[in-house]
């Protein structure tokens, strides 16, 4: 059974000039509704908005277990997986916080793999 998904997406571009969409005239926030299946994680709410918007940047290259964190992101003002998330009725979605952002949800998760790998030791 299909839901009726209303969806708050911060977008934002650093390379901008103002660095977001403010100067679109709207406050950064665009509003999304779009149908999913009943059970449908935050990161199919994702795909279905970008069949309306493929401008929309955010990552496509993940596990879908919620091990590699590559689908990290803020809902409702809580960091989350976007592939371990159950998608609500009403959601605002905003980029991880303390990653530098690339563009709208997509952030550079490098930092947080470089504090995952182990340290290399040299062989002497």
């Amino acid at each position: 059974m299909a839901v009726k998904v209303v969806c708050y997406v911060r977008r934002r571009d650093p390379a901008c000039a103002t660095g977001s969409v403010e100067a679109r005239g709207g406050q950064g926030w665009d509003c999304f509704e779009v149908e999913v299946e009943e059970g449908s994680t935050v990161l199919d709410v994702l795909r279905a908005i970008s069949r309306q918007d493929p401008t929309l940047a955010h990552t496509t290259h993940h596990c879908k277990t919620g091990i590699c964190g590559g689908c990290t992101l803020q809902v409702n003002g809580r960091q989350r997986l976007a592939c371990r998330t159950l998608a609500s009725e009403h959601m605002r979605l905003e980029p991880a916080p303390g990653l530098p952002l690339i563009k709208d949800l997509l952030v550079d998760l490098l930092p947080l793999q470089r504090k995952g790998l182990p340290q290399r030791r040299e062989a002497h």
